[in-house]
């Protein structure tokens, strides 16, 4: 059984007293020291009230009010010795609210208010030694959605002994959570569970409630996942990752191209979702970009959502085929010869386009609302990507046409380090997510 203390130690959590315990505890300590004193303050200022009415010499009243003096210092000494305790043992909720532009990408219930010093043991991890983790279950490559994690378990990473490790991962995109109308207690389904304690729970599906447990109940848990919102993110404690790319056929010579020197200047080929999240992208103001000249925006009705919806709503796939006869016309990757990229949200603010893009030197425009960037921490994503928000489209490109020459050459020299560096493939992208948990402990330890 691991436990909150050190590594190894092989103490079963439930011989020691609970975290719970140990904070009520502390709480009602304090609380019946800080009575005391308010006490017998009160009862000294009652008598030295009665002593001096019945005293007229100076002399005595001048020395109760010294002796008087001492007695309040020495208490409040004594008060400022006693340490603070938390009543509440464990984290409370965040309360986030939502932005006004964050649409269909409104935040889940909020997740309980942790930060690595209130919600970490670091006994279990030793900088000087290689970061081991545990896993619950192995990620499934292709249910529902396919991963990057699958190698995990073969890294150099993984150890089977939960007791050695300084993380325990819990991956919940497997089947049974999507099928399950409700989600399994985490506390009764990993044995090493201690209230999420060091726990991280990966996720890569485009919506919390499709694979996760119910946000309030995570505990110390952190989270790894596609699809984290800025009104529920906890910095420097949840990280964000990309969705993998889809698309591995691309011509590898497209990424010596310099932009302006592509054929042409935006593009974008993609599902046009007609409800719900994404529903943005049948907007005027997203597929008037198109120009058919050097700006392509080719979208597509085609989809299994929107198929179904159009069998008792067909006024919804109002120009559906007009759009299809643009998207027939192109092929994908002849539309990866570009300058710039658009990568809008879909059923979640995070992109697979995201990838596709910067693996053949193309600069990603970023549509979407309440996002956290992938790898925040590790990639200063302002110095490569632009980002508008879906209430914005119109200035895209406004700017993009008057951005001079020599930052767009910079962006895309910027773009392509990250993507050498952080993104390139699977075995990258699995350092760069461990990189990124590591970096949670500088400074902290």
């Amino acid at each position: 059984m691991v436990s909150g203390g050190s590594r190894g130690s092989g103490t079963s959590s439930s011989s020691l007293p609970s975290v719970e315990a140990k904070g009520l505890c502390c709480a009602e300590s304090g609380k019946h020291l800080w009575n005391s004193a308010i006490f017998l303050g009160c009862l000294f200022a009652a008598a030295l009230r009665k002593f001096t009415m019945f005293l007229d010499q100076r002399h005595l009243v001048r020395r109760a009010f010294f002796f008087c003096a001492a007695f309040l210092s020495t208490a409040l000494l004594l008060l400022l010795a006693v340490p603070k305790f938390n009543i509440s043992p464990w984290p409370a909720p965040c309360h986030h609210h939502p932005s006004s532009n964050s649409r269909y990408w409104d935040p889940e219930p909020a997740f309980p208010c942790c930060s690595m010093d209130l919600c970490f043991d670091f006994s279990r991890c030793h900088p000087s030694q290689q970061l081991l983790v545990y896993s619950y279950n192995s990620p499934q490559p292709e249910q529902p959605i396919p991963t990057y994690m699958y190698q995990f378990p073969s890294s150099i990473w993984h150890t089977s002994d939960p007791e050695k490790a300084c993380l325990l991962f819990y991956f919940s995109d497997s089947q049974a959570n999507t099928d399950a109308w409700i989600k399994p207690k985490l506390s009764n389904l990993l044995p090493y569970w201690n209230n999420g304690l060091n726990h991280v729970i990966i996720s890569f599906a485009d919506r919390w409630s499709d694979t996760n447990p119910p946000s309030q109940s995570i505990g110390m848990a952190s989270i790894l996942a596609t699809n984290l919102r800025t009104t529920t993110y906890r910095p420097h404690f949840d990280i964000s990752i990309p969705l993998p790319r889809l698309n591995l056929d691309v011509p590898s010579e497209l990424g010596s191209l310099k932009p302006f020197e592509r054929k042409y200047f935006l593009t974008f080929k993609g599902t046009r979702y007609l409800s719900r999240e994404g529903t943005f992208r049948s907007s005027a103001a997203f597929r008037s970009m198109h120009n058919g000249v050097d700006v392509i925006v080719a979208t597509t009705c085609k989809h299994e959502t929107n198929d179904k919806l159009l069998r008792w709503q067909p006024w919804r796939g109002s120009k559906c085929d007009e759009d299809q006869a643009i998207f027939d016309s192109y092929h994908f990757v002849e539309l990866l010869n570009t300058t710039f990229g658009l990568t809008p949200a879909g059923r979640s603010p995070a992109s697979y386009r995201m990838l596709e893009v910067l693996s053949v030197g193309v600069i990603p425009v970023l549509i979407a609302d309440n996002y956290v960037m992938p790898f925040n921490t590790l990639i200063k994503w302002e110095h490569c990507l632009l980002q508008f928000s879906t209430s914005k489209m119109n200035l895209i490109l406004p700017t993009l046409r008057t951005m001079p020459r020599v930052e767009v050459e910079a962006r895309q020299r910027y773009c392509q380090q990250v993507f050498d560096k952080f993104l390139k493939d699977d075995n990258v992208l699995l350092n760069s997510v461990i990189q990124s948990l590591s970096d949670r402990f500088v400074g902290r330890q």
